[in-house]
């Protein structure tokens, strides 16, 4: 493994023709983040264009990305008399910290969209609505039986961010899309049975079982990979489209 970041939010290696980002604790710090952000982003890129690298790879520890952690976010940038069942926008007294938070990973999912090299996630625990984009937007999505998706927007009268709506509408349609964005969770087996989780691996040892599932793709030659990708991204032109409507309705 040779290692190149390790920080308080996450480390990242090359291992086994991977680049393997490991998310560790604080991640809304981390997307809100400018500096440390753009770090991420950095590493990301150059690994696209490393030769030694087919595939990315994104795992997270347990609760990194739970609801736990989405709460105390939210409550810590939302005015403390909101009422969630008020039918008005979330009044925020952090404003900045929101829209950094939705720039910035709405920039990854971006440039994840177009990535030519296979994206893998691994959802070892549960994350939440808005990391829940940066999952749906790779191209291979590999869950623990404790994995799960938590819709936890509704909670504070928030929109679907991460570009989930875009994402469940073409993967299930219009009408399971939205079932599943106004409910609490979609755990690993229920998400394996509608096709947005390709493999349930055991949680002892999940890192190293995501990493030879992942291996007999990596088979194959770079062209056919590069190739399989732009070819498969071209579904995502219209995502720029869905994400730019989205900051527009939030006036960012």
């Amino acid at each position: 493994m040779e290692k190149i970041v390790d920080n308080q939010y996450y480390d990242a290696a090359i291992e086994a023709n991977m680049a393997v980002v490991l998310l560790k604790t604080r991640a809304f710090d981390l997307i809100t983040s400018v500096p440390d952000s753009d770090e991420l982003m950095e590493f990301i890129r150059d690994a696209e264009h490393n030769p030694k690298v087919k595939a990315l790879m994104l795992l997270n520890e347990p609760d990194c990305l739970g609801e736990k952690v989405y709460d105390e976010f939210i409550r810590s940038i939302l005015k403390s008399d909101q009422n969630s069942e008020n039918s008005d926008v979330p009044a925020f007294l952090q404003k900045n910290t929101r829209f950094r938070q939705i720039i910035n990973l709405n920039k990854l999912i971006r440039y994840l969209a177009g990535y030519q090299k296979l994206v893998v996630v691994g959802v070892s625990s549960t994350i939440v609505t808005p990391f829940m984009g940066v999952a749906l937007v790779a191209d291979l999505r590999l869950a623990s039986p404790k994995g799960c998706f938590a819709l936890a927007h509704t909670r504070y009268g928030l929109h679907p961010s991460g570009a989930i709506p875009f994402f469940l509408t073409h993967y299930l349609g219009h009408s399971k899309a939205l079932e599943i964005q106004l409910s609490e969770r979609v755990c690993a087996e229920e998400a394996f049975r509608m096709g947005i989780v390709n493999q349930i691996l055991p949680s002892e040892e999940f890192y190293s079982n995501c990493i030879r599932f992942v291996q007999p793709y990596l088979q194959h030659c770079r062209s056919t990979l590069a190739m399989t990708k732009r070819l498969n991204n071209f579904k995502n032109r219209s995502l720029q489209e869905y994400l730019d409507h989205e900051a527009s309705l939030m006036n960012l």
